[in-house]
């Protein structure tokens, strides 16, 4: 029984986003994203127990530059990404003077 639950452990954590992600998911075939991230809000999900808060903000930095802007912290929601990384954090894209 213990070997059965471990391999089921492995397999479902081999399917599993460790890296903390910038939330843009799409549907197949359309332009408009599905995930809580747009072109004026950088949504990252990632898990504080084991990502540092400056790769989020590094990936928030990457997703507002697309657009010549920087972020600005806005909100953190919990368990509204995946089980692995179960922390999102908001980040505005505003052009900062």
């Amino acid at each position: 029984m213990k070997k059965v639950l471990l391999v089921a452990l492995l397999f479902l954590s081999s399917c599993a986003q460790f890296e903390p992600f910038v939330d843009a998911r799409r549907e197949a075939g359309q332009v408009l994203p599905v995930g809580q991230s747009s072109d004026d809000r950088a949504a990252i999900c990632y898990n504080p127990l084991w990502m540092d808060i400056q790769e989020v903000e590094k990936l928030a930095q990457e997703s507002c530059a697309k657009t010549h802007r920087k972020p600005k912290f806005y909100d953190k929601k919990y368990f509204t990404c995946t089980l692995v990384s179960p922390v999102t954090v908001f980040y505005d894209c505003v052009n900062l003077q």
